[in-house]
């Protein structure tokens, strides 16, 4: 096979991969719209969640006519998100004033065996480890208020209860340190939500979770587990050592703030 070429198997699962990580966001959404070229995702009860309120372009234009497209179905935010999986609408948005925000999806196949951790996470309710995920959201830049974060966990609840969705951690002394889920797609399965509390680090405890989320994963006969992660972020580098396969880039593309 010629270098750089991509086989039927890669392409389909890319596209499995943007399914599933769009069908977590539709099944959830309070107003789902279709229609020529795009989809719209819209939460109005969370006007300032921008991964819940997203435009979605399907069909080929122009940065003009995305943007006109955007500012006619996302008029009432204050901001505009729009997706794309075109590189070259990507940069000319970029030059309109667009911040390009892409998203990796990759895939690993489920009937892998799943690495070796030294240490042992188990099955656990979500609210086990709410803790744990504020901790990681108040870390976040935009997390400016109390307001934000209740926004922020609403949109985690609403998005976790549309997809069946297990949580998986690590415990020391009964105090949870790291975390990760999983979202069941039936076929496939997606890890979520990786975290390890910062003075835990370094202790191998993400492979642990990791770990735990592909052993279930793999009992569950799921053919594929993919996970979504920045594309310039750290978290690459662990989930490819583990496996993963880089399938494919969502440009996410943001102008304004909420």
């Amino acid at each position: 096979m010629p270098a750089g070429a991509t086989t039927k198997t890669d392409a389909d699962r890319a596209e499995r991969a943007r399914a599933f990580d769009l069908g977590v966001f539709e099944r959830a959404a309070e107003r789902l719209e279709q229609f020529d070229g795009a989809t719209l995702i819209a939460h109005p009860s969370l006007p300032r969640v921008p991964h819940l309120n997203t435009l979605v372009l399907h069909a080929p234009m122009d940065a003009c006519e995305a943007e006109a497209l955007a500012d006619e179905h996302q008029g009432e935010l204050s901001y505009r998100r729009l997706l794309v999986d075109d590189d070259a609408l990507a940069a000319e948005l970029a030059e309109r004033g667009f911040a390009d925000e892409p998203l990796l999806l990759l895939g690993r196949d489920g009937a892998l065996e799943p690495p070796a951790a030294e240490t042992l996470a188990e099955e656990v309710p979500y609210g086990h480890v709410r803790g744990l995920r504020d901790e990681w959201l108040r870390s976040e830049p935009w997390a400016t208020d109390e307001a934000t974060l209740r926004d922020a966990h609403e949109a985690d609840r609403r998005l976790l209860s549309a997809t069946p969705t297990r949580a998986f951690a690590t415990f020391e002394h009964g105090r949870p340190l790291a975390y990760a889920l999983l979202l069941d797609g039936g076929r496939d399965g997606m890890l979520e939500d990786v975290y390890t509390t910062p003075g835990a680090r370094g202790r191998g405890l993400a492979t642990a979770v990791i770990a735990a989320v592909l052993h279930a994963s793999r009992a569950e006969h799921h053919e594929v587990v993919f996970v979504p992660t920045d594309a310039e972020g750290r978290a690459r580098a662990l989930y490819e050592r583990l496996g993963f396969e880089p399938l494919a880039v969502v440009r996410r593309m943001m102008k304004g703030r909420p």
